[in-house]
């Protein structure tokens, strides 16, 4: 009798590890069921602020809800950097105002990372994956908020209807000559 209660008990423990280890599988998040699987990668056009060039790439992700996920990856910044993310209306040609800030580009383990759930523009307007993809706009990753070196940028990128005209910024045939850090009314 000994031996069946020694038994009914470590089966009653097994039993219960097995449950809470079902549970925690079960409620644990899937990151890949937050995402539908469509997403566009952007090559950044590179900036170079005294001297240190950047290079990287601009994902834009489809979640489950319909709603756009911005990564920016931008390689070779400095250390401890934190940088403003800018979307603006119009292409790179068109020194458009700031509609949105996306979140701060800040280095980790040497490589500057910005990651933004899109909702809205800063007047309301609604803007999705689908909406962004044809968005007319474009995306700069400034070297600072305010100073001498906040028009400086470290890398940009057409995005919506503009992604054509990269190549250009890209082989050098055009560049960015100056960048407007204002919001649009």
């Amino acid at each position: 009798s000994g031996c069946k209660f020694i038994f009914m008990k470590s089966f009653k423990n097994y039993l219960i590890v097995l449950l809470a280890v079902a549970f925690m599988a079960c409620t644990e998040e899937d990151s890949s069921s937050e995402f539908t699987g469509n997403e566009v990668r952007l090559e950044m056009i590179p900036g170079t602020v005294q001297g240190n060039t950047t290079s990287g790439t601009l994902l834009i992700r489809e979640r489950t809800d319909g709603k756009a996920q911005i990564e920016i990856t931008l390689n070779n910044v400095l250390t401890n950097a934190d940088h403003p993310v800018h979307l603006h209306v119009g292409s790179l040609d068109d020194d458009g105002d700031v509609v949105l800030l996306l979140e701060r580009l800040v280095e980790e383990n040497g490589v500057g990372r910005s990651i933004t759930q899109l909702d809205a523009l800063e007047d309301n307007t609604t803007l999705n994956y689908s909406s962004f993809l044809n968005f007319n706009g474009s995306v700069k990753i400034h070297f600072e908020d305010s100073g001498l070196l906040e028009n400086e940028i470290l890398g940009a990128v057409n995005i919506g209807i503009n992604t054509a005209e990269n190549q250009a910024f890209m082989d050098g045939s055009k560049s960015i000559t100056i960048c407007n850090s204002d919001f649009g009314q």
